[in-house]
């Protein structure tokens, strides 16, 4: 299950366009973190979209009149960490595999190169709103501590004690934020996988995946509009319950064949494209 990386000529077109997109962002107009608070949506409504990464250079000069880019230390593209909890019977992946409402995710994690470390809480509503809750804690803890049960307990059904770490993740986030505030966009590439209780990850390099966040309507939201320009739709995506299908492929994962399906086509279809390259 695990993909390796591949030649230092690969390595180096990958990073073409990575720098492509920074050099793009540069053209953005800056918002701090501070500002980008005002906007964070703790409780909203949200739209993902699965893409290609060499989608990005295509969209973000045409959304860059409408939007801010988050710069922190002068970076405009942050590295995430991300370690996953569930039961040991995994029941808030089972939960999200048959869609049921009020689901819950627990998680720690890493923001930026920062010491920041939250562990966070979300959850679906009936309603479809998403509401996050964090605290800060002292780094990505190996379990949930007694002295973080409290927040676990006023936000789940769940104890610490059967609380497991699962899945983690890595990936790269660019944050645009509209110049109303009205919506607050993630834009996340470089996808690591990786189980948590062994040796096996996987790497999807060529898949981008895209949140609006918003309250009210996504009518008229310049991004939104972008996509649908290049034929990219909604497409509801949890990379835990997708990064656990990948790496526990003995999981009812029926719910998620066609999203599974649908990353690993564009992502090896970003990979022969290198690969064509190379031989051109």
């Amino acid at each position: 299950m695990t993909i390796k990386g591949g030649s230092t000529k690969r390595k180096r077109t990958c990073m073409s366009i990575v720098e492509e997109i920074i050099a793009l962002l540069g053209t953005f107009k800056a918002i701090s973190l501070d500002e980008v608070a005002k906007a964070s949506l703790m409780r909203r409504k949200d739209s993902k979209y699965i893409l290609s990464v060499t989608d990005l250079p295509q969209i973000l000069p045409e959304i860059r009149p409408e939007y801010r880019v988050l710069e922190i230390e002068d970076q405009r593209s942050h590295g995430y960490v991300t370690h996953y909890f569930d039961t040991p019977d995994l029941e808030m992946y089972q939960m999200h595999h048959r869609g049921k409402a009020n689901r819950h995710k627990v998680r720690f994690r890493k923001y930026g190169t920062s010491d920041l470390h939250f562990l966070e809480v979300k959850t679906k509503n009936a309603k479809g709103f998403t509401i996050k809750n964090r605290v800060k804690t002292n780094g990505m803890g190996a379990s949930i501590l007694t002295t973080e049960e409290e927040f676990l307990l006023s936000h789940t059904p769940y104890q610490a004690s059967n609380m497991v770490p699962v899945l983690g993740n890595q990936f790269n986030r660019i944050t645009l934020v509209r110049l109303d505030q009205s919506e607050r966009i993630t834009l996340d590439y470089g996808l690591h996988f990786m189980r948590l209780d062994t040796d096996q990850s996987i790497d999807l390099p060529g898949v981008s995946i895209a949140e609006i966040k918003y309250r009210g309507l996504l009518a008229g939201s310049p991004f939104s509009n972008a996509l649908r320009g290049i034929h990219v739709t909604p497409d509801r995506f949890s990379k835990y319950a997708i990064g656990t299908s990948l790496l526990r492929p003995e999981l009812k994962q029926n719910r998620f064949k066609m999203k599974i399906r649908k990353v690993h086509r564009i992502n090896e279809q970003y990979l022969n494209n290198l690969k064509s390259e190379l031989h051109a």
